[in-house]
């Protein structure tokens, strides 16, 4: 029997169905969790050297940096993400060229979230 080689980490997960909630995870810093129907806005700039998508919740701001971003629109819109993330450059190597790479993932936090308790 032939072994699997383990798929390579992705920097979008996405589900077949909707996604309740989304998972933002930067390399070796903390992960948010933060549901899509919260999200109030979203934007899209493609510079010179990267494109960059920013996403705003209520109390987040998320700014993905990063190649071929433009082709999650369509899934964070349904919405079918279900974690973003960013790798190391050392991790571009494992992808297709068509694949979304994310090289910088920030979350930021705009105003103190409600404490429940």
């Amino acid at each position: 029997m032939e072994a699997k080689c383990p798929s390579p980490v992705r920097c979008v997960e996405t589900k077949h169905n909707n996604a309740t909630m989304v998972t933002f995870c930067p390399w070796e810093a903390k992960q948010w969790t933060v549901p899509w129907s919260r999200l109030d806005a979203m934007s899209f700039f493609r510079g010179p050297e990267a494109e960059q998508l920013e996403l705003f919740f209520p109390h987040h701001q998320v700014i993905a940096i990063g190649e071929n971003l433009r082709g999650i629109m369509d899934d964070i819109l349904v919405p079918r993400v279900s974690c973003l993330r960013d790798l190391p450059a050392s991790h571009r190597a494992s992808l297709s060229a068509n694949d979304v790479f994310i090289t910088k993932l920030e979350v930021r936090l705009l105003t103190d979230p409600p404490r429940h308790g």
